[in-house]
Parts: structure tokens; sequence; C-alpha cells
């Protein structure tokens, strides 16, 4: 059945090679007339066409443009500049003046470089607030598309162009979206990058190459997508709807552009710090979630205050040792990793109890860090209602084992990320997505009921 219909199932076969009579649905075509692994990967239409916005979505799209440009616009620019995150600007005028990526001397490779390179383009290391809004608002209506894409996938029309309006309206998207932050263009690659791998069933190798492609995008920006990125090639193996060799094509073309995305970067990294990684602060990150004053102000203050508590306990002696492995990035990386993994070891308990605590603030219907009580109502009665109304929305898929794995992935990896490091809720606000189109689906019209009776 044809998803265009507004009805989730299948695609038959069909759709995707209209050059079989639909008496050879579900038939390969001949040898002969099989496209090429290239052709398939490249040049396929349904890999260009599927991106064009449908004519329903236009005016979510628009609206949620202008919401979000109007809403920075109306806070103004003062203070936009500095911040907690006002190190990802400094990079991006380095970009752009010295054509380098070392924000000092011996910090060359602590940050991607996905979203800093955004901002070189949006600003040319200038303060251009306005542009800077405008792009990033942009990004903040594609999220919304691809929610759109997403609901209509597993649900049908309806339900998608409620989950466009939903994320529109999004107060904590609406907000966020153009801050000084790599939040709003993250959370934009992870939606298209699960759209392009549910797009299509059976799945186009065309399909999971750009997924690949942007994921590879989204780790550039955002590290802590790796673990979903992992599961996702495992995934596209065990896909029930395919026989193993197009399951096992599909995974090698997602991995080989993952792979071609982020190798670059990391070949960087080889010749500059010594070390093929994605980065360098795997050690500081894990050592700031877990240290004895780890919870001292987080969750409730920011994590960066428990930090500030953490080093103001430090003895003379410890600071003359972070002094000397300070003159090294890597060095420095792998002390605070030696102390994290030593805190482990000898607090078990206390390092359990905390990844639960830790998860329960990452998932929270409570803005963390704490703002005002007006902010706190607003965010709680927007992503409470719709983490509720999603778990509905995901027991109507229940029969759709292949989508409920891959929802499953996300929240399974997000989960043991915020177990082993930290999460505020910045960091778990890309899941909404999901959320909200999920939510919407409980909308669904009688078509998409229909269909689910009689697949079951």
């Amino acid at each position: 059945m044809n998803q265009t219909d507004g009805v989730r199932g299948e695609r038959d076969f069909t759709d995707i090679h209209p050059e079989i009579s639909s008496t050879e649905t579900r038939q390969f075509p001949p040898p002969s007339t099989r496209p090429s692994f290239f052709s398939s990967f490249i040049l396929h239409p349904s890999s260009f066409s599927s991106f064009i916005p449908h004519p329903s979505s236009f005016f979510f799209i628009l609206s949620a443009f202008l919401l979000r440009l109007g809403v920075r616009l109306a806070r103004g620019e003062a203070g936009f500049w500095e911040g907690s995150y006002d190190f990802y600007f400094v990079l991006a005028r380095k970009i752009v003046a010295e054509h380098s990526f070392c924000y000092d001397a011996t910090t060359c490779a602590y940050w991607t470089p996905g979203y800093p390179l955004f901002l070189a383009l949006a600003t040319w290391g200038t303060r251009a607030f306005v542009a800077l809004a405008v792009a990033q608002s942009l990004v903040g209506a594609g999220t919304c598309y691809c929610v759109f894409k997403l609901a209509e996938r597993w649900f049908d029309r309806r339900a998608g162009l409620l989950a466009g309006w939903l994320c529109a309206v999004y107060p904590y998207f609406v907000v966020h979206d153009t801050a000084l932050q790599e939040t709003s263009l993250f959370t934009f690659l992870v939606a298209l990058g699960t759209w392009l791998l549910v797009k299509d069933s059976p799945p186009l190798r065309s399909g999971c190459g750009f997924a690949g492609a942007v994921f590879g995008a989204a780790v550039l920006v955002r590290p802590t997508i790796l673990p979903f990125v992992i599961l996702a090639g495992v995934w596209l193996c065990f896909r029930g709807d395919l026989n193993l060799k197009p399951r096992l094509a599909g995974a090698a073309v997602f991995s080989l552009a993952f792979g071609l995305m982020v190798a670059p970067w990391m070949l960087r990294n080889q010749f500059v710090v010594g070390r093929f990684v994605l980065g360098i602060r795997t050690g500081h990150s894990l050592w700031i979630g877990n240290n004895p004053d780890t919870f001292s102000h987080y969750p409730t203050g920011s994590i960066d205050r428990s930090t500030d508590a953490a080093r103001a306990r430090w003895t003379a002696a410890e600071q003359a040792e972070f002094a000397r492995v300070s003159k090294s990035e890597t060095a420095q990386d792998d002390w605070y990793f030696q102390r994290a993994v030593s805190f482990i070891k000898t607090h078990p308990g206390e390092t359990v109890v905390g990844a639960v605590r830790k998860n329960l603030a990452g998932f929270s219907w409570r803005l963390n860090p704490a703002k005002g009580l007006a902010e706190q109502l607003v965010y709680g009665f927007s992503y409470g209602p719709v983490l509720l109304l999603a778990l509905v929305g995901a027991w109507r898929l229940r029969k759709d084992r292949a989508t409920l794995g891959l929802l499953a992935a996300h929240g399974l990896s997000f989960a043991a990320i915020t177990a082993v490091f930290w999460a505020h809720t910045s960091h778990r606000s890309y899941l909404d997505v999901t959320f909200i189109a999920l939510a919407a689906g409980i909308f669904s019209g009688p078509a998409f009921r229909k269909n689910t009776t009689d697949t079951e």
C-alpha cells in the first residue's frame, strides 16, 4: 500500500521500482535490470522527491519559523553572545579569522566541529545576531517538518500534520531553537536521520547512505549520539521485512557513509593531538558525572557548579598534579579518566544510585537547571502530556516491531549515556521529536485503525 495515501504500512515493491508490474510485487527484478550499487546509492529518484515538502505542511513550517524568529528578536541581543556556551562563538571566529579549531594552545580537540562550523557559516565570525536567528529558526522549522514525516510514516497524514503543529508551538523548542547552543542543530540532524532510516520499506540503499551521512554530521555536533548510531546499524541488519543480503547491504552503506563523514575529523585529531578519536573529553566528562560532588548542585543547579565544588576540594598535591598534566590535552583527559574510574570502583553503590538519579533528571518534567516558576509550569504542562501520550502512541505501534526497536534504541542509548555521564533537560530534548510524533498518533484517522486491524 502506498504511504502517500496516508495509511501506515509497508510500501509495495512497485512503489520503489515502477518498471515492475503489479503481478510481480515483492519480487526482485532480474539481474540484468537491477540498478547498480552506485546508481541506487546516488541517483535513485525517490531519494530526492521525498525531500520536497508537501503543500499541507507549508503553514506549520512557516509558523514554526516565524514564531522562533519572533521570540528571539523580541528577547533581544543583550547577553546573547555571553554565557556558558560562548566558547562555540569563539571557535567560530577562530575558524574564520585563523583557519584554526584550537581554542587555545592546549585545547584543540575538546569540542567537535559541527556547531562552530555552522556558526561560522551563519555569521562569518561576526556578531550577526539577526542572521544567526534566521538560520537557527530555519533549522527549527526543518525539525518540525521531520516530525511531520515521522508521524505520517508511523501513522497517517492527519497525525503528521498534528505532530508538525505541535512541534511548531512546543515551548521548549520555540525558545531554545535560537539559543547560542548546539541543541537545535543536533535535534534537527537526529530527527532527519531517523526519518531517513524509516521512510522507505523496504529501505533503499540511498536512504541508508543519506541516513549514515546525516548521523555522521550529528556526531560531529554532539558525540553522545554515537551509541545510537551503532544500534541503528545493528537494527538495519535485523529488520524482519527483508532477506539477509539487502539488510546487510543497507547496513554496510549506512556505516560507510557515516565513516566517510567522521573520518576526516578523526584523522585531523590524529595529526594534531596524536589520537584517532572524535574528541578529547571522555575522561573529563566521566569525572564530571562521577565524583563526590556531582550531586552537590546538580540536577537542580547546573552541573558546572558541581564541577566547581569538586575542584575546590582538591588538595595542594592534586592541584600540583593537575598543573603538571594540564600542559597536554590528552594527559589531562587521561588524568580525569583515572580519577573517575577510581571513584566508580570505590563507590559502586553510590554510582548505581547516581545513574538512576541522572536518568530521573534527564527525563524529568521539571526543567534542570531549575528556572522560574512560570517557565517550570509551561515546560511541565507541555512536555509531561506529550510524554504520556507518546506512551499511548507507542502502544498503538506494538505490532510494528521494527519501529519499536528503533525507538527503543533511541531511548536506551540516551539512558546509557546519561547513566555513565550525566544529562540536563537540553541533552534529552532531541528525543522530544519522537515523543511528539508518537503522541500525535493517538489522533490518527480511521485508515490507520483499519490497517492495524487488518495486519493484526
